[in-house]
């Protein structure tokens, strides 16, 4: 192996190499065999001699070497006390023995003793390779306890926080076995379970789930990286149900299985207790606005929540998520609130309408747009409302927009507000009947209406789905 110019073996600090020899003229030939090498990796080496026990261990403190060389055989004491001596006063110090002669025994003797090298006085060229290969391992066996170190006191740390955090914090792994390697106290806080209980039972992971949530339960195990939080239900230990906010982070081996989970779980019941008396108290809110507009026109209090309904499922069975399906709740609810600013006569009226009532009537979705977008809402709300009467081929109204320009929820709406109008009295005519009303958006399927959101409806009315 060629050492010359290895720029790798640079210390960044003055080498101290103590020499233990009795022999002047040997140490001087070290030293010179020792500087053919260090001198061309830019490495400042200093030298010291000793040749007895206490100036060893005098120097071993006040000259603190990076490495020991020794030689086998001297006068007053030898190479396998020199062993013994820094072995048991520094550990981490590599000592190599330099003698004129050494069978295998007596090598292989200092080698168990704690040598890491030896070389025959006959080979010294072969020395400063082995002092660099010493000093090399010495800086690897560093580097790495300082690493191992550094984990332990992280690992510490982190325990600390979990064993003090209110949170449930875990660990579980599923090869070889499935098996928790951590489950922090506050479990038991939590779920009335130790942790003793979950790392004897690994499939208390999913025993705790509530049944209804199972599926979104499922999804964490699914062979991709999705770290966004999950709420769900546990069932603890004692029956109670609770609400937690669960955030995992995978881990995955060379084939893309998920080997490890690991997470955090937060008990959130409270939080879900407020949304849901928020939530509860919003819905009141849009419940009243709508009553207001029944005692207006009558005959809106059946369609609003019939377009609610068949609207909410259309999504359902779409794949809309969460957020889509609650705009369209709310907007479906509302979707004809602006008719509260038209004249009742005219609502009310029986028989044909004039081309101007007609047109007044238009209105009410500009209208229910104005009085949306004055509320703060995290759903476009007001923007539904303004669309449902918008038609693919820009035939609708208020602002004649095209497909595109149209909202998917707007759409979804305007295919359920279309078969609900159809198939309901009106003061200006009878019901036309479901037959008449599924003709008319199959036949306009994809010219007014989403061909989607037409499929699904047509299936759900054949398939038996009724309204009120």
């Amino acid at each position: 192996m060629n050492y010359g110019g290895d720029e790798s073996f640079r210390f960044g600090k003055r080498l101290k190499i103590l020499l233990v020899e009795d022999l002047p003229s040997d140490a001087e030939l070290a030293i010179f065999e020792i500087g053919k090498i260090f001198s061309r990796t830019g490495n400042d080496v200093e030298y010291k001699r000793v040749d007895n026990r206490e100036n060893l261990l005098e120097s071993l403190e006040s000259f603190d070497p990076d490495l020991v060389v020794s030689d086998y055989l001297m006068p007053r004491f030898d190479g396998m006390e020199v062993i013994e001596v820094v072995s048991d006063l520094h550990p981490e110090l590599p000592v190599i023995i330099l003698t004129g002669s050494i069978n295998e025994e007596t090598a292989a003797e200092c080698m168990r003793a704690g040598a890491v090298d030896y070389v025959i006085k006959e080979h010294i060229a072969r020395l400063p390779f082995a002092v660099k290969e010493a000093l090399i391992r010495k800086k690897e066996r560093i580097a790495k306890e300082s690493a191992e170190k550094a984990l332990r006191e992280s690992e510490e740390k982190f325990r600390l926080i979990a064993e003090k955090a209110n949170d449930l914090i875990y660990s579980i792994e599923f090869y070889p076995e499935v098996r928790f390697t951590y489950v922090s106290p506050s479990a038991t806080k939590i779920t009335g379970y130790t942790p003793e209980e979950y790392y004897n039972n690994p499939d208390l992971f999913t025993e705790i789930v509530h049944p209804d949530d199972r599926s979104l339960f499922n999804n964490l195990f699914a062979d991709e990286q999705n770290d966004e939080s999950i709420t769900l239900r546990w069932i603890r230990k004692d029956g109670k149900t609770v609400w937690i906010e669960q955030k995992n982070v995978k881990r995955f081996d060379a084939d893309g299985r998920v080997i490890v989970i690991d997470g955090i779980a937060r008990d959130v019941t409270e939080r879900q207790k407020a949304n849901e008396t928020l939530r509860r108290a919003f819905y009141s809110t849009v419940t009243v606005l709508s009553d207001v507009l029944n005692v207006k026109d009558p005959y809106t209090e059946y369609h609003q929540n019939n377009v609610a309904i068949l609207a909410e499922e259309i999504a359902k069975r779409l794949g809309l998520d969460d957020f889509e399906i609650e705009s369209i709740r709310i907007a479906s609810m509302l979707h004809d609130i602006g008719k509260i600013a038209i004249p009742a006569e005219i609502l009310a009226k029986p028989g044909q309408l004039s081309s101007i009532e007609f047109e007044i009537i238009r209105q009410h979705p500009e209208l229910g747009y104005r009085i949306l977008s004055r509320v703060d809402l995290p759903w476009p709300v007001a923007d539904i409302v303004h669309q449902h009467h918008e038609r693919l081929d820009g035939s609708g109204y208020p602002q004649k927009l095209k497909d595109a320009e149209i909202l998917r929820t707007a759409k979804i709406i305007a295919v359920a507000d279309v078969f609900e109008a159809m198939t309901s009295h009106r003061p200006y005519r009878p019901a036309l009947g479901i037959e008449e009303a599924l003709h008319e958006i199959k036949v306009n399927s994809g010219k007014l209406y989403d061909p989607d959101a037409v499929e699904v409806c047509i299936s759900l009315i054949e398939s038996g789905f009724t309204l009120k």
